[in-house]
């Protein structure tokens, strides 16, 4: 499909009849004698020819997968790797992996915790509660804001030390 609205339409086109052709192989008898010729005739194949394909159709799959990843999967596009992509108007980008990757860069990890004021077992309330203070760490490096209109005592340092598995 070109786009998501295609795909879409052609989901939308084809559901009832899928639903329909459900509710006929559920219903048809299990002792249905068609089920058990071993010998098919030209003229049975002539009889029992279906000359709407739609009504060979059961099951849809792949339907919920979204587009984008779609495309991805099928132009082999992978995530942590660095892609050449050139525009061209209507048509497909053309999309090239650079054999040589630069370095990846180190991540800059941030990480914080807000503590507030509530009631027991509710949500904080922005128009109530106070914030009591911010913890955040950022590439291994903690802080720690206090509010001092709600702590009113001194929070001694301390120093956080991951377990070697978290390293």
């Amino acid at each position: 499909f070109r786009a998501v609205e295609d795909l879409i339409k052609a989901k939308r086109e084809v559901m009832p009849a899928i639903k329909k052709n459900r509710m006929r192989e559920k219903s048809r008898s299990a002792y249905d004698p068609s089920l058990f010729t071993s010998t098919v005739t030209e003229s049975a194949i002539a009889s029992s020819s279906i000359t709407d394909q739609m009504e060979n159709i059961v099951d849809i799959r792949e339907h919920d997968v979204p587009y984008h990843i779609r495309v991805a999967i099928d132009n082999k596009i992978n995530v942590g790797h660095w892609y050449y992509v050139k525009g061209r108007g209507s048509d497909p980008p053309e999309i090239r992996l650079v054999e040589d990757e630069p370095d990846r860069p180190e991540p800059v990890v941030l990480a914080f915790d807000i503590e507030t004021t509530k009631l027991p077992l509710k949500f904080p309330d922005s128009s109530l509660d106070s914030i009591m203070m911010i913890s955040y760490m950022i590439d291994g490096q903690g802080y720690l804001l206090i509010n001092r209109e709600v702590v009113g005592a001194d929070v001694e340092d301390f120093e956080y030390t991951p377990k070697p598995e978290y390293e």
